[in-house]
């Protein structure tokens, strides 16, 4: 629901209209496709989104970046990649360790548009990643109904699929706190983390005829494929849509957005882990909305980071 500044723009939108049609053709089917040829980053249809959102928990973008843009995207991520992937970075936790096997590679730093207290990289020199990080701060406001600080940290994750590459399991994406691997290398157990509330995922180049993201409802159990081909952005409710990767016979490349600063949600496993009391029910878990996320981040850099970095020595 939107509220205030927010909800009074909403009401007076000049887009109002496609909105409703929106909300007429969600109930038509599981999801809506919206084609946008000819439009760019600077006109997403924000409240069109928030519609499909709302009704379905996923919406798909069409043909919403240029060839352009996404061979800026590219270079840009790859540069992003070359320069802050090193020992001191991995150390402060401003990115991931790397992903990599013979058949998939995923690279994962932490970015904002404004400066923030804790880990991330500079993307100074970047204009099509950041205009992409503002793009999608826009459109969680208007789907939040409140403001995302500029130094709310993102998570852009650019992962690379080849010919062959083994399944992602089905998943909630999140800061793995605490995290249990299954034997088989591809399920895996949260024990605690920090949940985006929603997820972004850019398609840059795909030859699998738009086969990639799987999302599965957690409440009816239906599983939803929409067909991602490049320049497709897909938007799903990290909480209501678990999601997973099938096999890729061909390459695939994508960049995911996360925010983790502007209403994340704090998952435990375990009661022994709840920090609040209004805790909710979802898969293999519960969440809470109102546990505060940044201080429950500056602890676990503070006190359990630390003592983890051991278990990454080989990325180091």
């Amino acid at each position: 629901m939107l509220t205030g500044t927010a909800a009074n723009h909403h009401r007076s939108s000049p887009i109002v209209a496609i909105v409703k049609a929106a909300r007429k053709r969600a109930q038509e089917g599981p999801g809506i496709n919206l084609k946008m040829s000819r439009m760019r980053p600077a006109n997403m249809p924000y409240t069109t989104a928030t519609s499909s959102l709302s009704s379905q928990g996923y919406c798909l973008l069409q043909q919403h970046f240029s060839p352009s843009q996404l061979s800026a995207l590219k270079r840009e991520a790859e540069q992003l990649i070359e320069r802050h992937y090193n020992r001191e970075n991995l150390a402060a936790h401003s990115v991931y360790p790397s992903d990599s096997t013979e058949t998939r590679v995923s690279h994962a730093m932490m970015i904002s548009s404004g400066p923030s207290p804790f880990p991330k990289v500079a993307h100074d020199n970047c204009p099509t990643v950041d205009k992409l990080l503002r793009d999608h701060n826009e459109l969680l406001q208007e789907i939040s109904g409140s403001a995302v600080d500029p130094g709310a940290r993102c998570m852009l994750n650019y992962q690379n699929y080849f010919s062959g590459s083994k399944p992602v399991g089905e998943h909630f994406d999140g800061e793995y706190m605490r995290a249990q691997k299954a034997e088989d290398g591809i399920e895996f157990k949260l024990l605690e983390g920090i949940l985006p509330r929603y997820v972004g995922v850019l398609v840059i180049a795909n030859q699998n005829r738009g086969k990639g993201t799987e999302l599965v409802d957690n409440a009816s159990k239906a599983v939803h494929r929409p067909r991602m081909d490049p320049g497709d952005l897909l938007l799903f409710d990290n909480l209501r849509l678990r999601h997973r990767v099938p096999t890729m016979e061909q390459p695939r490349t994508t960049i995911g957005l996360r925010n983790f600063d502007h209403q994340a949600v704090h998952f435990a496993a375990s009661e022994t882990d709840f920090l609040a009391d209004d805790y909710r029910e979802i898969p293999e878990g519960w969440v809470s909305n109102s546990v505060d996320c940044r201080a429950r981040f500056a602890a676990f850099m503070r006190d359990e980071w630390p003592q983890m970095q051991a278990d990454y020595q080989h990325y180091f």
